[in-house]
């Protein structure tokens, strides 16, 4: 019996000991954020064993026998010692000594890098940096906020701005970045604006709930975002999501806002002369002031009270109405209520928010309403596989009035009423009920009454991933995605229209119809290494992705309506021919990322990608993008540096080329219907008398089609001052993009008149600075800024031979242009006519004498991309009160003002009123405007002229060069008022956290060669092309009030 125990002893013993040296213990390692901190080096105390931890923050180690106690460390974090207890899991939080040199930053495919050590820039932009002002378009809320991304607002109902990281990366194509979220990228297109016809449209980014949203990464260069593919060429915009944080109690969390919307920006109207027309030659001694119920304009008779006959055959007492524009525009409101649930277990977390947004615009018939409802959910099924997915389903619906150079935009006509008509009190329906207008135009509130637009987008994002670990330092990650939006619009023209607008029925009426669908589908596969091996740390990704993108679109424009105010189609006359149109492209990519790390000082990242694209013909499908980038952090390289005076010292340079694919269906011949013509006569459209019709398209496919690229060069420097209190960020970049595609022309003669080609170039060159200084620093008050400085130059310095010139947008004068030797998005018109020392020259007889005249060729009159551009936001707290404030500061950039010159040729605004019109009599005409010049032989010329003359078409606004206006700004872009609830007085209540906002956005405007309207418009809405304004609808400001509560 004794040897019977004596041997279970024994084999109990033996398999402790076994058991014991077998044993492994895993964890993970945060900082005080709760974010993973990677590269901690994890040892057992006393021996040579040990493991780091992973981008996840993640660690797995087997203990030997007797190990009693591991030490954790990692640099810039304070060392940490614990027991190891009976649990096989033990995870930390260390404390940071320099938590903003400790980051770990997501970049491509969200794989996650040390951003102490990275090669090239990665700022992020935090959620309460989106969110405090409470944008519903999240595209508004970049503004300012990044170096290296200029964010330009469009004006009218809610739209969204066009961002544009380091320039322009396509000759005719788009040059707005990839969006992206947690891993998957999604569709934002549209914003694009009709000039002509239609309505303000929204960017697909407004569907996106910025609740949502965690962080939001930019990534900038070629290096940076290579591994993005053809798709990364414009820079990308990595979102990550909000999740539920492991081993915490369910929360509720609840905000809820409410803004009040008004117009930016108002014109400063004289009310001094009334409706009316100056007669009489320039020369002649008695002109007068003629009141005109039927004119357009406000050159007539001083407003004395005298009696006249209106437009309705009524007579009236003369008088101004200083509202009737004002009037027109009605405070908008902005409502957004959020709630999410969220909560997690040890293996598993969840978090569900639902968001409701209505907002309407400051003209009547002008609503938005968004619903957001999101999932995000993440579970560790064993200890080596973890599931996750996001699923995101909005509803996003809009009703619009029309807007731009169209005789239906309500405020084409509204911001130049006569400043004697009742614009607000006069009927505007005669007793038929037709439309009862003085102008040519459309009622201001007739076509907000009868023109009528409304669309809908259904769209679901969502993603399924799921991450397997094969040991401590292997794991291979799959993510399936999709983005699938159905988009219905509905546009009703009443008869009778005057205008374009939905359908351009030419007053017939018309009803418009639009379907469209899209469905992208994304996967990628990666898998993901990292091993420490000595003073060498090694990571590694290897991968592929897939998308297919499908869509397809159909119109119907039906005019010819039989029945007033009958919104049927079946009420049309004519039934055109629907456009229906279908796409599908198909990318195929591989890729590779290694970064060799020594001593967390010296890093190097070399990467790679290959797509195949389907939208290029077959053997000249193959794109490579390679990319590099080398790190060296000085204070760590040479610990000597280190001092009171310099806290961080990095270099870094980098290296890449991104390239894109044609856009479909450009590398072959395609059909088109057909029409017969003679140039002078009828037309004859296809199909005719049940006659079919068809002959090859105009613009020319070419087989022999490649890529374009953009290939980059970056160095750059961080550096920390003062124990971190000042830290500067500086970039220079110079980029090329070659073999830029676009439509060539070519001779009629060919049969065809463009062929697609490989042709142009674009150089960029840039430089990025941020700054962040802490001034003052105490216990209960602290002042931080944060500033950056964007600037960078894009210059056409090639395009295809034979050809000088591409127009993008706008008519014979002005239009936008790509000219060679010129930055991308000249503006182009004619000028006033002047000889060789650059003297105006004046005509010296006739009815303009005094006059300047136009030139007959069209010129570079401007430039619409701004010299440089400053954000700067100061960060005032006190105990728990927050104050924010955002200057936005642009420098140069010029606009052709079509707004402006309405309101100055017709005569209504205060400076065509400056000086007193006529004499004391009020009869007689004053001539005491004058241009300065010279007649043809170079005499001076003094002729005064009146002022309706001087700010007419035949005098300012002679010549497009007139209409050209800087919008250089300094504006208040945001400012927020934060104050969080004393944690005692917390503790007595149900909530967890309560805190209150209130905010303002646009709040204050300086542009001092822009009078009058805010310069911040563009006709063509989110687009490369800029520097067009034409009749826009005006931009607004908001202020606020916020709440937030967490249960």
């Amino acid at each position: 019996m004794r040897k019977i125990v004596t041997m279970l002893l024994c084999i109990v013993m033996c398999l402790s000991q076994a058991l014991a040296q077998s044993r492994t213990i895993t964890g993970k390692i945060t900082d005080n954020k709760g974010a993973p901190v990677a590269g901690v080096s994890v040892t057992v105390k006393g021996s040579n064993t040990g493991a780091i931890t992973d981008a996840e923050g993640n660690y797995r180690i087997s203990l030997p026998s007797g190990a009693r106690t591991l030490v954790f460390a990692a640099l810039n974090f304070e060392t940490k010692e614990l027991q190891v207890s009976n649990s096989n899991v033990l995870s930390t939080v260390l404390a940071g000594k320099d938590d903003n040199l400790s980051e770990v930053v997501v970049t491509s495919f969200g794989i996650k890098r040390d951003k102490k050590t990275l090669g090239y820039s990665t700022p992020t932009i935090a959620a309460e940096d989106l969110t405090q002002v409470r944008n519903t378009n999240i595209t508004n809320a970049v503004v300012g906020k990044v170096a290296g991304v200029r964010t330009q607002g469009t004006g009218g109902s809610f739209a969204g701005s066009a961002i544009l990281i380091r320039g322009y990366t396509s000759m005719t194509g788009s040059s707005a970045p990839l969006f992206v979220i947690d891993g998957v990228p999604i569709d934002n297109g549209g914003g694009g604006v009709a000039l002509q016809n239609g309505v303000t449209n929204s960017n697909r980014a407004i569907d996106i709930n910025p609740d949502d949203i965690e962080e939001m990464t930019v990534l900038k260069g070629a290096a940076a975002t290579s591994l993005y593919g053809s798709r990364g060429a414009a820079g990308v915009i990595l979102i990550t999501t909000k999740k539920g944080k492991r081993r915490s109690k369910n929360s509720i969390d609840i905000n809820s806002s409410y803004q009040s919307v008004s117009v930016n920006m108002l014109p400063d109207y004289q009310n001094e002369y009334a409706q009316g027309t100056s007669t009489g030659a320039a020369t002649a001694t008695t002109t007068v002031g003629v009141y005109n119920p039927l004119a357009s304009t406000s050159w007539g008779p001083r407003i004395l009270g005298q009696t006249v006959t209106n437009f309705f055959g009524k007579q009236e007492s003369l008088t101004a109405y200083p509202n009737n524009v004002s009037d027109l525009f009605s405070n908008g409101i902005n409502l957004q209520n959020s709630v999410s649930f969220s909560g997690g277990s040890d293996k598993t977390t969840y978090r569900v928010s639902y968001n409701n947004t209505r907002e309407t615009y400051v003209i009547r018939s002008n609503e938005l309403s968004k619903n957001v409802l999101s999932l995000n959910l993440n579970s560790e099924v064993s200890d080596k596989l973890t599931v996750s997915a996001y699923l995101s389903i909005n509803n996003t619906s809009s009703i619009r009035t029309q807007q731009g150079n169209q005789l239906s935009n309500p405020v084409f006509r509204a911001l130049f009423a006569p400043r004697s008509y009742n614009l607000t009190g006069s009927p505007y329906y005669d007793a038929t009920g037709s439309q009862w207008f003085f102008g040519g135009e459309d009622n201001p509130y007739w076509s907000i009454d009868n023109i009528k637009y409304n669309d809908e987008v259904n769209r679901f994002l969502g993603n399924i991933g799921l991450r397997y670990k094969f040991n401590s330092w292997l794991n291979a990650d799959l993510k399936v995605g999709g983005d699938i939006q159905t988009f219905r619009a509905h546009g009703f023209d009443e008869i009778g229209a005057r205008g374009g607008g939905n359908t351009s029925a030419n007053g017939t009426g018309g009803i418009l119809d639009a379907r469209n669908n899209l469905r992208n589908l994304n996967s990628y596969l990666t898998l993901n290494a990292q091993k420490q091996f000595g003073s060498f740390n090694v990571s590694g990704t290897v991968g592929n992705e897939i998308f297919d993108n499908y869509s397809n679109s159909m119109s119907a424009r039906s005019t010819g309506l039989a029945i007033r105010g009958f919104d049927q189609i079946s009420n049309a006359t004519v039934l055109n021919t629907p456009a229906v149109g279908t796409s599908q492209t198909r990318t195929v990519g591989v890729f590779g990322d290694v970064v060799v790390e020594y001593k967390r000082w010296l890093s190097l990242n070399v990467k790679a990608r290959n797509d195949f694209a389907s939208t290029l013909a077959p053997g000249s499908r193959s794109i490579f993008y390679p990319a590099a980038a080398l790190s060296a952090v000085m204070t760590d390289a040479l610990p000597s540096l280190k001092s009171k005076v310099i806290s961080f010292w990095k270099l870094r340079a980098n290296y890449g080329k991104v390239g894109r694919a044609a856009p479909a269906y450009n590398t072959d011949n395609y059909a088109a219907l057909g029409g017969a013509a003679d140039g002078f006569g009828p037309s004859i459209a296809y199909p005719f008398n049940g006659i079919s019709g068809y002959t090859i398209s105009n613009a020319a496919g070419n087989p022999k089609l490649k890529p374009e690229f953009t290939t980059e060069w970056e160095i750059g420097t961080d550096l920390n001052l003062f124990d971190n209190r000042v830290t500067i960020q500086a970039n220079y970049y110079q980029r090329k993009l070659t073999d830029g595609l676009f439509g060539v022309p070519v001779s009629p003669a060919a049969g065809v008149t463009s062929l697609f080609q490989n042709a142009g170039e674009i150089e960029t060159k840039g430089t990025e600075l941020t700054l962040g200084l802490v001034p003052i620093k105490s216990n209960n008050f602290t002042w931080t800024i944060n500033a950056n400085y964007t600037q960078f130059k894009s210059v056409v310095t090639k395009l295809a031979p034979g050809v000088s010139v591409i127009t993008l947008a706008g008519f014979t004068t002005p239009n936008i242009r790509l000219v060679e030797g010129e930055e991308y998005g000249a503006i182009y018109g004619n000028m006033y006519q002047r000889n060789a020392s650059g003297q105006l020259i004046l005509q010296t007889t006739g009815t303009n004498a005094g006059l300047p005249l136009p030139t007959s060729g069209v010129f570079k009159i401007g430039n619409s991309n701004p010299k440089y551009t400053i954000g700067l936001t100061n960060t005032f707290t006190y105990k728990n009160l927050t104050l924010d404030v955002l200057i936005d500061i642009r420098e140069g950039g010029d606009l052709y003002s079509r707004n402006l010159a309405d309101l100055r040729r017709n005569g209504v605004v205060a400076e065509t009123a400056s000086l007193p019109r006529f004499d004391k009599d009020n009869v007689t005409p004053l001539r005491n405007y004058q241009f300065q010049g010279v007649d043809a032989t170079g005499a001076a010329v003094n002729i005064p002229i009146r002022a309706d003359q001087y700010w007419g078409n035949s005098g300012k606004y002679v010549a497009a060069e007139g209409y050209i206006i800087s919008t250089s700004w300094f504006r208040i872009r945001e400012m927020n008022l934060t104050m969080k609830l004393p944690k005692k007085l917390v503790d007595k209540t149900p909530f967890g956290n309560v805190e209150f906002g209130i905010f303002g956005r646009n709040l204050y405007l300086k542009a001092k060669d822009a009078p009058h309207l805010d310069p911040e418009q563009n006709a063509l809405g989110s687009s490369n092309i800029q520097g067009l304004e034409f009749n826009a609808n005006p931009s607004t400001r908001t202020v606020g009030v916020n709440l937030r509560i967490t249960l």
